[in-house]
């Protein structure tokens, strides 16, 4: 009776150490460091096809240029904007809902903030071509 008693504390011993071992620390969580808009189109007020932004990275414009044939498609004061960051980074103020890029004197300001706290601002703004 005592040995059983023995092996069942030994047992039950070998078991902690065991479930101890396998409760290690979680590496730490990946935070991306990456706080650029990877890419970023508007849309008319109604919905249709896309034009792409061009993003220039060392001044933190981007800037839609709308050709003279869809003027009357693209209200620039009424746009949609749509943008692609990885998936832990945040846009602020959000893009939901219409805006107007047509002041480029005072053009509407995003601040892109990556996982990692570190953020870069970035000015958009829209304009009709000549052709």
């Amino acid at each position: 009776m005592k040995l059983l008693k023995y092996l069942s504390v030994l047992a039950a011993a070998a078991l902690a150490l065991f479930a101890a071992g396998a409760c290690a620390e979680p590496d730490d969580e990946f935070l991306h460091t990456d706080n650029r808009i990877l890419s970023i189109e508007i849309q008319p007020a109604g919905g249709g096809t896309g034009i792409a932004g061009v993003i220039d990275e060392t001044t933190g414009e981007i800037f839609f240029p709308i050709p003279k044939a869809s003027r009357e498609k693209y209200d620039i004061t009424r746009l949609m904007v749509r943008a692609e960051v990885e998936y832990d980074t945040f846009i602020n103020p959000s893009l939901t809902g219409l805006k107007d890029l047509s002041d480029r004197d005072n053009p509407f300001t995003v601040t892109v903030t990556a996982g990692n706290g570190k953020y870069r601002t970035y000015t958009l703004w829209a304009f009709y071509t000549r052709r």
